[in-house]
């Protein structure tokens, strides 16, 4: 969109150009023979005729108010730019805390995840623990209950 303006405004500026040219081209110009020694300045009387002078000053100010209008478009698109431009930068800003805090989550996550297998292992062993005990309570009852067995059978 600001390529298009840019353009507009170069080619009503190109064609305001062209149009003086042209005018010129037609009108007749007529130069006062003056010898150089004399006067270091010329003079050059040109004629126009007075319509062709209204249509080239009516020419110009329709192209000068286009230009303003492409100056006034072109100052708006390059506001609009500028304020998408630090959308942009903030953005760019709150991807970058984004991607940082996730990092953070992944790593607070990997280290209670490493927690839990310690955790859910050493509940294992003490599962295991608990069972070993049991089993050896239970063998150990039934070593006393056969001693006081074999001692009763005894007497």
């Amino acid at each position: 969109m600001l390529k298009d303006s840019a353009k507009l405004l170069c080619l009503a500026t190109l064609s305001l150009l062209l149009l003086c040219f042209v005018l010129l081209a037609t009108c007749r110009v007529e130069a006062a023979a003056i010898p150089v020694q004399t006067q270091t300045q010329q003079e050059v009387t040109v004629k126009v005729p007075l319509s062709k002078l209204k249509e080239l000053r009516s020419l110009i100010d329709k192209q000068e108010q286009r230009l303003e209008q492409l100056e006034t478009l072109l100052e708006g698109q390059s506001s609009t730019l500028s304020g998408q431009q630090s959308s942009i930068s903030q953005l760019r800003q709150e991807l970058a805390t984004a991607k940082s805090s996730l990092a953070n989550s992944k790593l607070i996550i990997d280290e209670q995840n490493s927690s839990l297998m310690s955790l859910s292992e050493s509940i294992k062993q003490e599962k295991r623990r608990t069972q070993r005990i049991k089993r050896q309570r239970l063998l150990w009852q039934a070593v006393a209950g056969g001693a006081v067995v074999y001692m009763v059978l005894k007497e």
